[in-house]
């Protein structure tokens, strides 16, 4: 799919810009500079003497493997892989700019976290790097006008909701990249592309930012104990896994030309990260009980309905009516699920 062979020498081609859109946020700073770092200085001590120990500042050298054209790749296997990069490009980058900046607004009032979050900055700032030098491989050049703070729009984020989302994503990126590394290992077949190789260390970065974050849920009482507590955190969890499965009928292409299948990817690796953060969380979710991922198909079928009304040619009053039943069911899903799925 989407292969062609490349006959002629690899010469120069002047790479085409394109727009890279991150996400810049913000939070409650007095809020997170008051975290109280000493009541579980250890975990703190490991989470910052790791990232620390920078284990993977040598493993990111572009090596002979990306000595040659990639112009071979071509068609829709070329569009997914620029549409990945392009993706993760962006999601590196708001990383750095959302560490950087934390870091340097905490660095009079909490030092811990001002650390902690300068080096997770490095290292974002680092897959940037390496995913801005893949792009140039396809003749991409991505746009930074973003780096100037003016041109930038913040969202802000209450407390909770900023530590909550953000250790998520950091656990559930871990997952991905482990997920796929492993599968590429033993099918390497499907490596069109050897950014691949490199996802074991991305995947340890990321779990060690994870970590980071465990201790300020620890350390955070309206975090880790108490019923508000476990509300949050399950209504989180909900969210985050939600969206996340409800990426693989999008994502199903690019998966398929790395040889996995979408649906039990993303349902691995919800799994595996629900067991993985039972550590640092007051609740995980029991997707048994609660038939989580059954339940959640039932809600894409009615997102599919309302996706078809809205292609349709009716007016925009009566395309609204016709999908409040289908809002209706899927919000009676998430409640069934919000009261089913919790589990200590």
């Amino acid at each position: 799919m989407g292969y062609v062979e490349n006959t002629q020498p690899n010469t120069e081609v002047l790479a085409k810009e394109t727009l890279i859109c991150p996400g810049f946020y913000t939070t409650n700073i007095k809020k997170l500079s008051s975290t109280d770092t000493s009541s579980f200085q250890g975990a703190f001590s490991t989470a910052i003497a790791n990232l620390k120990k920078d284990y993977t500042k040598d493993k990111y050298i572009r090596d002979e493997r990306f000595e040659q054209s990639w112009d071979h790749i071509q068609g829709e296997a070329r569009e997914l892989i620029i549409k990945l990069l392009e993706m993760y490009c962006a999601a590196e980058y708001s990383g750095f700019i959302l560490y950087k900046e934390l870091s340097s607004e905490l660095k009079e009032t909490n030092s811990v976290l001002s650390d902690g979050f300068s080096l997770m900055s490095r290292d974002e700032a680092r897959h940037a790097s390496f995913l801005n030098k893949a792009l140039l491989d396809f003749h991409i050049k991505p746009g930074l006008g973003f780096l100037e703070k003016e041109h930038r729009k913040y969202i802000f984020l209450p407390f909770s909701w900023f530590i909550y989302s953000t250790y998520l994503s950091e656990r559930i990126s871990s997952c991905y990249y482990i997920t796929i590394f492993e599968h590429l290992e033993s099918y390497p077949e499907y490596s069109i592309y050897p950014i691949f190789g490199f996802y074991k260390s991305w995947s340890e970065d990321e779990n060690r930012h994870g970590d980071f974050f465990g201790a300020i849920i620890k350390s955070e009482l309206q975090l880790s104990n108490g019923l508000k507590a476990k509300l949050v955190c399950k209504f989180f969890l909900l969210l985050i896994f939600s969206m996340t499965y409800f990426k693989y009928k999008s994502n199903d292409k690019l998966l398929a030309l790395l040889g996995l299948d979408a649906q039990e990817y993303y349902v691995s690796t919800i799994r595996k990260v629900n067991k993985s953060i039972s550590k640092d969380l007051p609740v995980v979710l029991d997707f048994e009980k609660s038939q989580f991922f059954e339940e959640l198909d039932i809600c894409l079928l009615h997102i599919s309905e309302n996706e078809k009304i809205n292609i349709s040619n009716q007016n925009a009053l009566l395309k609204w009516i016709r999908k409040i039943p289908h809002y209706s069911t899927i919000l009676l899903v998430m409640l069934r699920l919000l009261i089913r799925s919790q589990t200590n």
